[in-house]
């Protein structure tokens, strides 16, 4: 495999998804709704043509010659086509079954040939045929991209089904999450994009450390979480204790390096670390909006009503992820009922 480093941008491509806390909310349009198997992968764009292909991640990294991209060259020089980009994840597959992200981040770092071997392609959408964008209807564009990679192990059109009623979607849901370790499902809906995880998942920047339990020698056990409206303020989303282990504790601690400012409740720390947390549900909250201005740290401008989280649980961080309305935006946590009165408490921008 060969890396370099480009200029080339792809985040105005991923897809701004919505999150459904079950399938059986799904509205089904017989005939337009497209549900696909979500794996927990690396969003990248892959290029092809005959002058040279590569794939290139959200940072401008470029690789080109590896076993999943040599299969899928050799597959489009079979269909006569000059140039061709999809989207797609790069994922680990081991026993036929999704790894989860960190094991591709270990593989594609190593350089190891065995390990690279390992690597799959998995195309969840088609951008352009001959450097002209496609327009048909995103179910024509999974069956085009599937008869191109017809008999390829290593680069593949994710699972995917056109359902006619929810039952469809469970037996899809019991296939391909339950059964074959799936991340979970992205439902395709006129111009609708959701996601269905089995537990939910939300990814937010810790924007300070509770003083509460082993706070005062040096170790952390609760941490404030925050998300990002459009205009780039932190909205806030509520506490996280559950999933802090012992060694995360005193690694948190340095967390301190980054304080803004500190009450008598909670040392305030500036937004670059940003984790994802499991959660069984969300309830109603009224939450505080901040604005962050260097040297001033967070400052409280106004309430709103949305949600907090039941039974959240800190699994990980992402490195990959930015501090950007886009990687922390509020429609990661179900819609329903908040999305009226968010709407007008941010267009007052004042308590409601």
């Amino acid at each position: 495999m060969e890396e370099t480093i480009t200029d080339i941008k792809i985040d105005h491509l991923k897809p701004k998804m919505k999150t459904l806390p079950s399938f059986k909310a799904l509205d089904i349009v017989a005939g337009q709704t497209v549900i696909q198997a979500k794996v927990d992968g690396e969003f990248t764009l892959l290029s092809f043509s005959k002058e040279g292909s590569y794939t290139v991640n959200r940072w401008g990294r470029a690789r080109t010659d590896f076993p999943a991209l040599n299969e899928f060259v050799e597959a489009m020089k079979k269909t006569g086509l000059e140039r061709a980009e999809v989207l797609c994840e790069l994922f680990v597959a081991e026993d036929d079954k999704p790894r989860k992200l960190p094991d591709y981040i270990h593989y594609i770092k190593s350089g190891d040939p065995e390990l690279l071997k390992k690597i799959h392609i998995g195309v969840f959408d088609l951008v352009s045929i001959k450097g002209k964008p496609v327009k048909q209807s995103y179910a024509w564009k999974l069956d085009e991209v599937s008869g191109w990679l017809e008999g390829c192990r290593l680069c593949h059109v994710l699972p995917y089904m056109k359902p006619a009623t929810i039952q469809d979607v469970e037996d899809f849901w019991n296939q391909w999450v339950e059964q074959r370790g799936y991340e979970g499902l992205v439902a395709r809906s006129n111009d609708d994009i959701w996601k269905v995880k089995p537990i939910s998942e939300v990814d937010a920047v810790i924007t300070g450390i509770n003083k509460r339990e082993l706070f005062w020698s040096g170790k952390v056990t609760s941490i404030r979480l925050a998300l990002m409206d459009e205009q780039g303020n932190f909205v806030e989303l509520g506490d996280c204790a559950s999933g802090i282990t012992h060694e995360l504790r005193s690694s948190l601690w340095r967390l301190m390096d980054f304080k803004v400012a500190e009450d008598d409740k909670v040392v305030w720390v500036k937004p670059v670390v940003i984790c994802t947390v499991q959660y069984t549900d969300v309830f109603r909250g009224r939450n505080m909006v901040f604005k962050y201005e260097e040297g001033k740290g967070y400052v409280p401008t106004w309430h709103t009503e949305f949600v907090r989280l039941r039974h959240p649980r800190l699994i990980g961080f992402r490195a990959d992820k930015r501090v950007t309305p886009e990687d922390l935006r509020l429609e990661q946590v179900p819609l329903d009922f908040w999305r009226d009165v968010w709407a007008i408490s941010k267009s007052l921008g004042k308590d409601q």
